[in-house]
């Protein structure tokens, strides 16, 4: 009985849900003040360090005419041990909403989103 709507989390300091809706303690009879601004203020800094970290590994590219890329293989219908990537394909048009026109044979294109490809480094 005493557990309902008594489990703290650290998204909102420390504090039960019930606590927060109720204003009162849920196992003692003890009001509590809570402060939004507060939890509010924690729960962005929180956002905004995983944010810095996660573009801390991003790799900034952009896309050129005439360079080439790798495509990604659908995940459903790779298997293991087929290459998740084929090409290389050259890259003819680069659009601004995000994607990129390549040649996949001569006057055969396909417009892609540069999420589904990575640059070709050739082998050394």
């Amino acid at each position: 009985m005493h557990a309902c709507r008594c489990a703290s989390s650290g998204a909102i300091g420390d504090l039960s849900p019930g606590a927060l809706a109720f204003h009162r303690d849920m196992l003692l009879d003890i009001p509590m003040q809570t402060d939004i601004i507060v939890l509010t203020t924690n729960r962005q800094g929180i956002i905004d360090c995983n944010l810095l970290k996660a573009n801390a590994k991003r790799i900034k590219h952009d896309y050129a005419v005439d360079e080439q890329v790798l495509k990604q293989v659908s995940l459903g219908l790779s298997d293991k041990l087929k290459p998740s990537y084929t090409g290389p394909y050259r890259i003819t048009t680069v659009h601004t909403n995000g994607t990129v026109t390549i040649e996949l044979k001569p006057h055969i294109y396909e417009r892609i989103n540069i999420r589904r490809i990575k640059p070709y480094r050739a082998p050394l």
